[in-house]
């Protein structure tokens, strides 16, 4: 029987954290708005396993309405996803006229005028009460599981495997890029073992028990809509570990996770304005000239594209370079990569010139040699994925700060040219990348705003909602002789527009008039474009870019591009309210009611307000450990796995500990987290950057590592001393809710000092659950 209670915690662990990590891939990838609060269903996970542990005793067994509950939530998150479009315009995701922060791909309704919309959170609320509920009934089998197994110390060891089981096996998912089909079968078995095992608590009808498992068995097949197998729409749907892609063949136009991302364009295509600025690094490098008539700069022979995507930027460069040039294309999502290899018509990756890095772009920046390249271009970076484990973190965060153009600046040639490019949206976003470029290489960079009308100028407060931003940064000797021949040509580079640009095709002109027109494009080049621009002839113009003043710039340390400022945004404290009141909202509906009763047990209170702190703080450690190590490591999905994984096997080394030398006292480890973790705040990140690959994951593992040891070691021996595990460990998951609220202080202080936080919770908890309420003996305890 011990056994089979051992059997049944750990079978548990592996599915609430599987269940977890799928409702945080599932969900944003049909619930676009979701997309841009991925937190949001983080911490309603944890607040549904909180509650469920919280009512262990209870006698309703909750995970028999567990798939009715998770039926209901994906067949409203298919719903939404049918009905996006009209919910864009209705939906308020922030204010584009007035942004404390940027949501690329959200903008749609800005324009309308109307006089109401409503607001983000009402939407994000909904799905947090059902994602919440879903683990309701998970958490009561792990409070149960845990009331089950004697040794707390044990029972605590085999939760701490078991969700390591569950990192392990979706990441092996993730790695086989496998659909939620197989995703949602896996938890279908891990539900039906736990549903069809009789339930001494509350014991249920043998046909109710099979039912449940049949509308469990239903809900696999809603899941695999959209999932690769099936799909309800006309296109193609893959499961990249960051994404869900979807790919309209017909128009070769690539989304994540239901935002258009890019669109697949040959080189003959005539281009818009678009494709023009592809070029422009290339047609300014034939075409502006020293007063002497020679060329400005040396020509590109090595080139690397961070962001090669589905391979446009790569199909440009290839045109333009030599044949002896060399390219080494970095793109983080190997699924987009492969869509690209496998559809795009110019078959850029196929050139043997294209060297393929699937990494992390600022990862690859680091370990680059020094002045390897003649140029470095910043094709379209951006992404909507968020880091787990925080709410403000997106893939490319570490790609625009000061230290990253410092290491773009480091690997490129004397004579090198870096160029970045996007639609930046904002004055103040293209400000901040003009202030770090200039601060990079100390020289104003050259800056091209491209829109329906020309744009000499960029002021903080400017909108421009289709503007492409072009800057092109390098040394004095490469940046001086290119701001000369637009000074001595009025300001005024005319790029034709009805044929694409080409090295052997119509050159651009200088010049303040118009060049004369030119004769019509062909039919065949004119019919196959679906965008064809009638204006002929597009003026390039310098803009002038307004001084970033106040505002600060990312960094290493606060690296969020798109807030405008230190300052939580108003819709994130209308979202933190929101998840506290629904909080408070589930605790009510699923409180304990109805349990089983034994009046022997003394309640733990203060054991219980202890973990309860410990929790907030070790939500934060572990937020600076995921921050951490994707700045020294890369922001990809598997160092993520990894660092998740180590945090689990420190808290288990912890457990372990307990379990051998039962600490008595626990005034020396709150010691040495305090120490360790004031290690931390102290030691910048970038301490370790260039350092030796093997000290580098020694000297930061231990920094980053140690507050966690410490910690796992005074919660073990809490949860030991514990009467109650179930009240204990659910205060612990309640407190990571604190924790993940707490995060958006970041957003104020930085990275860097957000363990200060930190330090204040597990402060609180030394003060609560001194006293020892009953021997470990007799607790059973270690």
């Amino acid at each position: 029987m011990r056994d089979r209670a051992v059997l049944d915690l750990l079978v548990i662990s592996w599915l609430v954290l599987f269940l977890e990590l799928a409702c945080i891939r599932w969900f944003p990838s049909h619930v676009m708005f979701l997309t841009f609060f991925t937190n949001v269903v983080l911490l309603a996970c944890f607040v549904g396993m909180s509650v469920g542990c919280l009512a262990a005793r209870n006698t309703t067994r909750y995970l028999n309405r567990t798939p009715f509950w998770l039926l209901v939530a994906l067949v409203a998150g298919l719903v939404v996803e049918n009905n996006r479009t009209r919910l864009l315009q209705l939906v308020m995701i922030g204010d584009r006229t007035d942004p404390d922060t940027v949501y690329f791909g959200a903008e749609a309704g800005d324009s309308l005028g109307l006089s109401f919309r409503i607001p983000v959170e009402v939407l994000a609320g909904a799905f947090f009460m059902l994602i919440g509920t879903i683990l309701v009934g998970p958490g009561q089998e792990m409070g149960r599981a845990f009331n089950s197994v004697r040794s707390r110390t044990l029972a605590y060891s085999v939760n701490l495997l078991g969700s390591l089981a569950g990192i392990g096996s979706f990441a092996a998912c993730s790695y086989w890029q496998l659909p939620p089909l197989v995703w949602f079968a896996a938890i279908a078995l891990g539900v039906g073992y736990l549903l069809l095992k009789p339930d001494p608590a509350a014991p249920a009808l043998k046909r109710t028990r099979w039912l449940t498992f049949m509308l469990l068995l239903v809900t696999v097949g809603i899941s695999s809509i959209t999932s690769g197998f099936f799909s309800l729409h006309s296109r193609s749907a893959y499961w990249s570990p960051y994404y869900r892609i979807d790919i309209h063949k017909q128009f070769l136009e690539i989304e994540t996770n239901l935002v258009s991302h890019q669109i697949i364009d040959p080189t003959s295509r005539v281009p818009s304005v678009l494709y023009a600025n592809y070029a422009v690094p290339f047609l300014l490098h034939r075409d502006a000239k020293k007063p002497d008539g020679s060329p400005i700069w040396k020509d590109f022979r090595r080139v690397l594209i961070i962001g090669a995507g589905s391979g446009n930027d790569l199909a440009r460069a290839l045109q333009w370079l030599p044949k002896e040039a060399a390219i080494d294309a970095v793109e983080i999502d190997p699924v987009i990569q492969r869509l690209g290899a496998e559809n795009h018509p110019d078959k850029p990756y196929s050139d043997p010139r294209v060297h393929v890095f699937l990494n992390d772009g600022r990862n690859f920046l680091h370990s680059a040699p020094a002045e390897s390249y003649d140029l470095v271009i910043f094709a379209l970076v951006d992404s909507l994925v968020l880091q787990l484990g925080s709410g403000n973190m997106r893939l490319e965060s570490f790609l625009f700060t000061q230290q990253a153009f410092q290491d773009a600046h480091r690997v490129l040639k004397p004579t090198g040219l870096c160029a970045v490019y996007n639609y930046f949206r904002h004055g103040w976003l293209a400000c901040r990348i003009n202030s770090e470029l200039k601060q990079a290489f100390n020289v104003e960079p050259v800056v091209f705003a491209l829109a329906d009308h020309p744009i000499e100028s960029i002021k903080l407060g400017d909108t421009e909602s289709e503007a492409f931003t072009v800057f092109l940064a390098g040394s004095e000797p490469v940046i001086k002789p290119l701001k000369d021949s637009f000074r001595r040509n009025g300001n005024t580079y005319w790029i034709p527009n009805d044929r694409p640009p080409d090295p052997t095709g119509t050159p651009g002109y200088f010049g303040e008039s118009k060049p004369r027109s030119l004769p019509p494009p062909p039919k065949e080049s004119e019919s196959k474009n679906r965008r064809w621009h009638p204006v002929d002839w597009i003026p390039l113009r310098a803009a002038a870019v307004e001084d970033l003043g106040s505002l600060p710039p990312a960094t290493d340390d606060w690296p969020f591009l798109y807030v405008k400022e230190p300052g939580i945004p108003l819709v994130t404290w209308r979202g933190m309210a929101m998840m506290v009141i629904l909080s408070l909202v589930l605790w009510f509906l699923f409180r304990p009611r109805n349990a089983q009763s034994d009046s022997s047990l003394p309640p733990d209170i203060g054991l219980a307000i202890r973990s309860f702190f410990l929790g907030a703080g070790f939500m934060l450690v572990e937020t600076k450990a995921v921050v951490q190590m994707a700045l020294l490591f890369g922001s990809t999905w598997m160092v993520n796995s990894v660092v998740f994984a180590a945090i689990l096997v420190m808290s288990l080394a912890g457990t372990l500990f307990v379990a051998g030398f039962a600490p008595k006292r626990l005034e020396p480890y709150y010691l040495g987290l305090f120490v360790s973790a004031g290690l931390s705040i102290f030691i910048p990140l970038d301490t370790f950057l260039g350092w030796n690959a093997t000290a580098q994951v020694a000297v930061s593992g231990a920094l980053v590592f140690l507050p966690i040891a410490f910690a796992g070691v005074i919660f073990a021996t809490t949860f030991a001393r514990s009467s109650r595990p179930d009240r204990v460990f659910g205060a612990n998951i309640a407190g990571a809710l604190l924790g993940g609220i707490a995060e958006n202080a970041s957003v104020v202080l930085g990275f860097q000092y957000l363990l200060c936080v930190a330090v204040g919770f597990y402060l609180l908890s030394s003060v609560f659950g001194n006293r020892t309420l009953a021997s470990n003996k007799e607790n059973g305890g270690v």
